[in-house]
């Protein structure tokens, strides 16, 4: 069984069995780091290709975020329209245009068109409404036709109303406005309004908000669900109100996808309420069912560990997978550590997982690129070829991967490949040791007491030793027996001052 690259960092006390042992590298590929932003170019695994497909969207396009706020007329716009009906081609946003375009050239069409100032039809204009194949059985004219998607007459006026008052109403402008001067009393009151008046998602999802960050009123987490759920649980159309997934904006949401989302973190959390795991995981179900693409990592990573329901592994992979291949980087990493470990339901698979982490590392995801450095250092699933797990290293390092920077300070502590430089390596497991990496507080600890690549400090030994079994490294507790004998008074006040700053100042 192949393990973690080594590296024999020894302390010139330590004793010869602690020698042997060496040190690991203590982390499983991907370890968590902070995801970098940019993307990087990076040489590609002889693995099989992946293709991120998704059309990318303009993030600049705000017509989602506040779709209740359209001021085109539409049968959603309805008081009893079947809403949930199947889609039609005929209501498609580009065969609207289209139609509308062959309307005003004078071409005759089966297309209905609704007009705010005659939404019952135009006689005058409308040939169709003249038409005797407009009649229904019982007689009744024009007037009491069935509009497009099961509407009724009724359902046109009250569209037609709704957005000629919509096209006047400035409720939820002004609630914005008290909201930016910062005059949160006020605004709440007027997102009410407007919510009550209009049905604004943005409205009452900014009421839940505010109760439940105690913005402008005390926080209650009761309201917040409440005004919350008044959002998320609205008449959906999964045609026209499905979230689009911007993958250079991955985080852009709707008022509808930001109160499902604010349900589930409630839940998960147990934000001023019990902790509620499974209903936590149905508002999760929820966020995914209307496109908001985050959702699919965080359900899939409660599918993996039978979080609020059972477990259930070829679920999360297809949640990672549907979500990685619309090109969200989170999902995947997780995809890639899914076929790489594998799980019950889903075969270990080390060459499409080595393919998925370098989709991600090209994206920008520091974990995937020292995962595939790992992988070439080791060679897992790919012949060995440590010049190009350095290159990784390297980029992974760039981006404050404590695991890489560990790693690439190893190769310069032994000299493989790079060239033996103490200095550098001291520099790396210092950078690493201070980003939390174990072995690099270890390996940290033993230079400083050795004084390789810089000075002899017993004190910074004693302390980066501590941490390290802090930490849970394996060697440290033995590793400080030694040490600390060897402390001078000046040394222990130092490291007492490191360790415990305060106490150390009020003796």
């Amino acid at each position: 069984m192949k393990t973690y690259r080594r590296l024999s960092v020894q302390l010139a006390l330590m004793l010869a069995a602690l020698c042997a042992a060496g040190v690991t590298q203590g982390q499983t590929p991907g370890a968590p780091a902070e995801p970098a932003a940019a993307p990087v170019t990076a040489p590609s695994l002889p693995a099989n290709s992946i293709v991120v497909t998704g059309k990318r969207f303009d993030p600049t396009d705000r017509t989602a975020t506040f779709a209740a706020r359209s001021k085109v007329l539409s049968r959603n716009r309805g008081s009893s329209c079947n809403y949930m009906s199947r889609f039609s081609p005929d209501m498609d946003d580009v065969t609207l245009n289209y139609m509308q375009d062959v309307d005003n050239a004078g071409l005759s069409s089966n297309l209905e068109i609704l007009r705010e100032n005659s939404p019952g039809g135009d006689a005058s204009t409308d040939r169709a409404h003249l038409s005797s194949s407009r009649m229904d059985t019982a007689g009744r004219g024009s007037s009491e036709r069935r509009a497009a998607g099961g509407c009724k007459a009724a359902d046109l006026r009250f569209a037609a109303g709704r957005a000629h008052i919509a096209r006047k109403d400035k409720t939820l402008d002004d609630a914005f406005a008290s909201f930016d001067s910062k005059d949160y009393p006020k605004a709440l009151e007027q997102f009410k309004i407007s919510y009550e008046k209009m049905g604004y998602d943005g409205a009452g999802m900014m009421v839940g908000r505010m109760y439940l960050y105690g913005i402008g009123t005390e926080p209650d987490t009761a309201q917040a669900v409440y005004w919350l759920k008044k959002v998320a649980e609205d008449r959906f159309d999964p045609v026209t109100d499905r979230l689009k997934f911007y993958p250079r904006s991955p985080e852009f949401t709707t008022p509808r996808a930001e109160a499902t989302m604010n349900l589930a973190r409630i839940y998960l959390v147990g934000w001023g309420t019990d902790k509620k795991p499974a209903e936590a995981r149905k508002w999760l179900e929820k966020a995914v069912e209307i496109g908001f693409v985050p959702a699919h990592v965080t359900l899939g990573l409660a599918c993996l560990n039978g979080y609020g329901g059972s477990k259930d592994a070829p679920k999360a992979l297809r949640l990672f997978k549907e979500a990685a291949e619309q090109g969200y980087r989170p999902a995947q990493f997780h995809l890639a550590q899914l076929y790489y470990h594998g799980d019950t339901g889903v075969p270990k698979d080390l060459k499409t997982a080595g393919a998925w982490f370098v989709t991600a590392g090209k994206a920008g995801d520091a974990r995937a690129l020292y995962a595939v450095g790992r992988m070439y250092d080791l060679g897992e699933g790919i012949p060995v070829d440590q010049p190009r797990a350095i290159v990784y290293y390297k980029e992974a390092a760039v981006y404050k991967n404590p695991s890489a920077e560990n790693a690439l300070a190893t190769y310069f502590y032994s000299g493989e490949i790079v060239g033996k430089d103490l200095a550098i390596a001291r520099k790396w497991f210092n950078l690493a040791a201070l980003h939390g990496q174990a072995d690099a507080m270890f390996n940290l600890g033993a230079m400083c007491a050795r004084g390789e690549g810089g000075e002899k400090d017993m004190a910074n030994a004693y302390v980066w030793l501590v941490r390290a079994k802090e930490a849970g490294h394996e060697n440290a507790a033995a590793a400080l027996k030694l040490v600390e004998p060897q402390l001078s008074t000046e040394d222990r006040s130092k490291a007492d001052l490191a360790l415990k700053p305060k106490a150390a100042r009020q003796s």
